[in-house]
């Protein structure tokens, strides 16, 4: 387990870098001090290195924790040497960066060895579970369970992209990418989905609340549109095509919108804010997540709406993952407490994304394109005032997580006096 949650923090902070420099990149004035040529590599390292093999690490930590499997060290160094390359090819800016969506790409030979290498690995690692999430599916244990269907989806996510591979004709890069991943990407995003429950159901666990069973099966339900997505895809169907969107649109809507909206409902009503660090997190998670996902019901058009509803959802997922991640510390071993600073990361974070993501989603209302360098495209001062408030969010976000990153590494590199102490007593009585 320890393995994979050091890699989640390695990919956590690398993303979190690349997010910086996107997010310069927009901002009035200083974007002017950053080379335009590289904003598009930032942002496909940005999105691939957080957004898609940090958060699939921690949930193949979560994977290890429940499950108790044996480690697969095949899959850790396939996917460790993908991440590596894939880092490394946005940052020195090699090749051409596509921005299309779900796995933006970079034309280059070392991006796709990563990129497959990862891909390999988390496919190996999935297969490791999927006996047990089998077992577990209709689990009376909440966590089990979403955690259960979390399996069952990667392995569906990785078996999409083995058809878009067969299926999907050549042509110009930028629609060829975007045909490719435009099934398993929206596969993908119930995997974060369940990882969003799954964030949930511990942090209220940590802060000594439990929850209802009749909620439990619902997780059940994100696993019908992907298969129906599948079946689709199986036909040869366009997924371009107004139909195919249609269809996935309504995924969206229905097939991750009815279980994470009654669960963050529920959660609000039962734990948020009630008691004790753990509780304000996951109020803060679940408020962040139903703003993200309003926003998502709001979208019309192509605009900065939709990486606003995108971070807004997205952010609510990192926030829940921070409030694990500071419980799995005290579980390793590296921390016995929190000092009174730390306990205010994540409300910084909050706040810094909520600035975001409000700048993002007004500029888009004012027609603002999305994945722009610059602000040469500002015709209006009230969007210039957006993008400034973005610019502002992101660098308090970015702050925010950095502290928490930094935090993680300080714990695992230095642990607490109590804890070391606690360990060295052990010791002792072994001895």
């Amino acid at each position: 387990m320890r393995p994979w949650f050091l890699f989640f923090v390695v990919a956590i902070g690398v993303g979190g870098f690349f997010a910086l420099m996107v997010a310069l990149g927009r901002t009035p004035v200083i974007h002017t001090l950053l080379p335009p040529g590289i904003f598009y590599h930032w942002l496909v390292g940005h999105v691939d290195s957080a957004l898609i093999i940090g958060l699939l690490s921690f949930l193949i930590l979560l994977w290890h924790r429940v499950f108790r499997q044996k480690a697969d060290r095949v899959g850790f160094v396939l996917c460790g040497v993908g991440f590596f390359l894939i880092a490394l090819t946005s940052l020195l800016g090699l090749g051409t960066a596509l921005y299309n969506n779900y796995v933006p790409t970079i034309l280059h030979p070392l991006f796709f060895l990563g990129l497959s290498l990862f891909g390999l690995g988390y496919l190996t690692t999935s297969l490791r579970f999927l006996k047990s999430s089998l077992q577990n599916l209709i689990s009376d244990d909440p966590i089990r369970s979403v955690l259960s269907v979390s399996v069952v989806l990667s392995v569906l996510t990785v078996v999409s992209v083995g058809i878009s591979l067969v299926s999907t004709p050549p042509g110009e890069p930028a629609l060829y990418f975007e045909r490719l991943y435009w099934i398993p990407g929206h596969i993908h995003q119930f995997v974060n989905a369940s990882l969003i429950i799954s964030g949930w159901i511990l942090t209220a666990r940590t802060a000594g609340f439990s929850v209802a069973e009749p909620v439990t099966y619902l997780n059940l339900f994100l696993l019908v549109f992907p298969l129906v997505f599948l079946a689709v895809q199986s036909t040869g169907a366009d997924p371009l095509s107004p139909e195919v969107k249609k269809l996935t649109t309504l995924g969206y809507a229905v097939g991750i919108g009815v279980p994470t909206l009654v669960w963050a409902f529920y959660l609000l009503a039962r734990v948020s804010f009630r008691r004790g660090f753990y509780s304000h997190v996951l109020g803060l998670s679940v408020l962040f997540y139903l703003i993200g996902a309003g926003m998502g019901y709001l979208i019309a058009g192509s605009d900065l709406r939709i990486p606003a509803h995108y971070h807004g959802v997205m952010g609510s997922l990192l926030i829940g993952v921070m409030g694990v991640t500071y419980h799995l510390l005290k579980e390793m071993g590296y921390r016995d407490k929190l000092p009174l600073l730390v306990k205010a990361q994540p409300f910084l974070y909050w706040f810094g994304m909520v600035l975001f993501v409000l700048g993002l989603f007004w500029a888009g209302v004012y027609g603002s394109p999305r994945k722009v360098f610059g602000t040469d495209y500002i015709e209006n001062l009230k969007v210039y005032l957006f993008m400034a408030v973005m610019g502002v969010g992101s660098v308090l976000s970015v702050l925010g997580g950095g502290m928490f990153v930094l935090f993680v590494i300080y714990s695992i590199l230095r642990p607490g006096k109590g804890v070391r102490h606690a360990t060295e007593g052990k010791t002792q009585q072994a001895g």
